[in-house]
């Protein structure tokens, strides 16, 4: 539990960790989906595009984890996508 809580914290969501899915937003419920990776400790985490059905708040709530992420953890980050607005934000591109 110590490891899924620390997690939650990191992306912002403690506060709502008993919350149903269903009263979670869709930047909420992808901000859940990384904790529940950092709870495994990775050194890189791939996303898939995973700001595409977010609305612009949601998008710019997981952007500012996974950049919070890459910066004060020090875990790499790939993400692909199609908005080019969150490709400049990338260190090196492919």
């Amino acid at each position: 539990m110590k490891r899924v809580s620390e997690a939650l914290k990191n992306v912002g969501m403690e506060e709502q960790k008993k919350a149903s899915p269903h009263h979670l937003s869709g930047g909420q419920k992808q901000r859940v989906a990384i904790a529940g990776i950092l709870a495994m400790k990775p050194k890189c985490i791939v996303l898939d595009e995973a700001t595409s059905m977010l609305d612009p708040i949601g998008r710019k709530e997981v952007l500012k984890v996974l950049k919070e992420l890459n910066q004060k953890e020090n875990i790499t980050i790939i993400h692909i996508t199609h908005y080019m607005e969150e490709a400049v934000l990338a260190k090196r591109f492919w």
